[in-house]
């Protein structure tokens, strides 16, 4: 337990965001719209990026497992866990980039696919996947799950509109996901 308790000393003074370990918070975030329950260690909700990068660099250094999070809307348990939560839905929500000409949109995420897609309306434009939980789950989730919904054999499945990814791999890499020219490629293979 001391080194739980070390772990989430060193969050709160590594981070900007809330590091929260009380048994009432804990409490919620150990159900999802499944049958599971299980009680996680602690609570991260990051603020930017450098956020993220420190909360899973201690989590490496504590052994502790981590499980991004956002809405809880899985129906399978992928939220829940003895782990480090990562809830992206309250500071990590936003649109970072637009646009419309050439209909691709930049977010973090933690925004909600409702909210994305009232964001896009006026545009003529909106993220295809329907998930049944639309006005509460987060996109970071949908990516992470590959959601779909009863629309999908016309307009696809969340990988089918995913156009680049940034990502912390759990030792704490970085990588960026997207699509390379031939000669980006060859760069990319010679280093």
């Amino acid at each position: 337990m001391s080194d739980i308790n070390a772990f989430i000393s060193s969050l709160r003074d590594g981070i900007k965001g809330d590091v929260l370990s009380d048994e009432y918070t804990l409490g919620i975030y150990a159900t999802d719209a499944s049958v599971y329950q299980i009680r996680p260690l602690a609570v991260v909700l990051p603020e930017d990026e450098e956020d993220v990068h420190k909360a899973v660099n201690l989590a490496g250094k504590f052994s502790i497992t981590i499980l991004p999070r956002g809405g809880g809307t899985s129906l399978a348990g992928q939220t829940v866990g003895q782990s480090m939560i990562l809830d992206f839905s309250k500071y990590m929500n936003r649109v970072l980039e637009f646009n419309p000409e050439q209909r691709w949109v930049r977010v973090q995420p933690g925004i909600v696919y409702d909210v994305l897609n009232d964001y896009l309306k006026p545009h003529r434009l909106h993220f295809a996947p329907d998930p049944a939980t639309a006005s509460r789950a987060n996109i970071g989730g949908m990516v992470g799950n590959n959601s779909s919904g009863t629309k999908s054999i016309l307009y696809g499945k969340t990988v089918d509109h995913v156009l680049e990814a940034k990502v912390i791999l759990a030792d704490g890499t970085p990588l960026h996901f997207k699509t390379l020219s031939s000669g980006e490629y060859e760069e990319k293979i010679s280093y």
